[in-house]
C-alpha cells in the first residue's frame, strides 16, 4: 500500500495499530460534514503535526 502512496507523490505515514486509522477516517468525514452542511463558511480544519 505504501507504493501506491508513493507512486501518487504523496508521503505515507504509519498511523499505527487499525483502531487508529479507523479514527483518522471518522475525523476526516467528520470534517467533510461539516463543510458540506454548513450554512455559511465554516472555519475548521484538521491539523496534524508529524515529527521526524
Amino acid at each position: 500500500m505504501s507504493a501506491f502512496i508513493e507512486n501518487l507523490g504523496l508521503r505515507p505515514l504509519n498511523t499505527g495499530e487499525p483502531a487508529m486509522a479507523r479514527a483518522l477516517e471518522n475525523v476526516g468525514l467528520v470534517e467533510l460534514g461539516l463543510i458540506t452542511h454548513s450554512v455559511e463558511h465554516t472555519n475548521f480544519s484538521l491539523g496534524i503535526s508529524v515529527f521526524s
